[in-house]
């Protein structure tokens, strides 16, 4: 009898958390109003610099603020929110009750897309994880043209930008092709935790209004990142309430 044995190995997993919201409107409402209102006070001061294609706005002066330190109790509510979804994101990597997995800092800021406006191509090393919140969708009653994706984050598989351009432009398709991106319209009260090395875009806002996202990067103890992790880039869980919702 052959003694071979098969192990069955999981190389390339990707774990994302998705954390939905039924009602969340007067949040987002106070959200948004709170974001185009610091946009004025921070463009006016800040020193722009080109991010995902962008090369004005909130966007491009994610190092000078961070939405988690605003004091504005929606922020607070935010606050709560990215925490325990934090939380629940290491309990599916298996890694909860980790003392390395503890936060050491989250940078955290605004996307204002308006009509026309996209993110390109981009991803988020050397953070450990990030996370996306949809506040608005840029369609006045949060509907979406279902037009070529009009306004969707396209998230993609690893290892998989090189060799795919996916489907029918295959010419012969392969049957790896059909997970090898994930698209997600945009959704208010919607939040999507993913590993930061996982590439992504926002394709362009067709709608009437400002698409209106907030996202963040997560770095824990066990990187050991040699980075400073105050100013006012950074938000720190300092109290005892916020590192229990980190369920650590």
């Amino acid at each position: 009898m052959s003694d071979r044995q098969f192990k069955s190995l999981a190389w390339w997993p990707t774990s994302i958390l998705t954390l939905e919201q039924p009602d969340a409107r007067e949040l987002n409402a106070g959200l948004r109003r709170i974001i185009l209102e610091m946009e004025r006070e921070i463009v006016r001061k800040g020193k722009p610099l080109k991010v995902a294609g962008l090369e004005e706005g909130l966007s491009t002066l994610w190092l000078e603020y961070n939405v988690l330190n605003w004091d504005y109790d929606e922020c607070r509510e935010l606050r709560r929110l990215v925490l325990e979804g934090y939380g629940a994101f290491i309990e599916t990597l298996g890694m909860a009750g980790d003392p390395g997995m503890e936060i050491t800092g989250i940078s955290c800021w605004a996307n204002i897309l308006r009509p026309g406006q996209s993110l390109t191509l981009h991803h988020h090393d050397p953070a450990f994880a990030s996370a996306h919140y949809t506040v608005t969708t840029g369609w006045e009653d949060g509907t979406l043209v279902d037009s070529a994706e009009a306004g969707h984050t396209i998230y993609y598989r690893p290892g998989f930008m090189d060799r795919s351009h996916g489907g029918k432009a295959n010419g012969i398709s392969s049957l790896w092709d059909d997970d090898w991106r994930i698209s997600r319209a945009p959704k208010p009260g919607n939040m999507i935790f993913f590993p930061s090395y996982l590439r992504h875009e926002v394709r362009p806002n067709v709608g009437t209004n400002e698409r209106i996202s907030i996202a963040m990067d997560i770095f824990v103890k066990k990187q050991e990142l040699p980075m400073y992790f105050g100013g006012p880039r950074w938000f720190v869980p300092a109290t005892e309430d916020d590192v229990v919702r980190q369920v650590i």
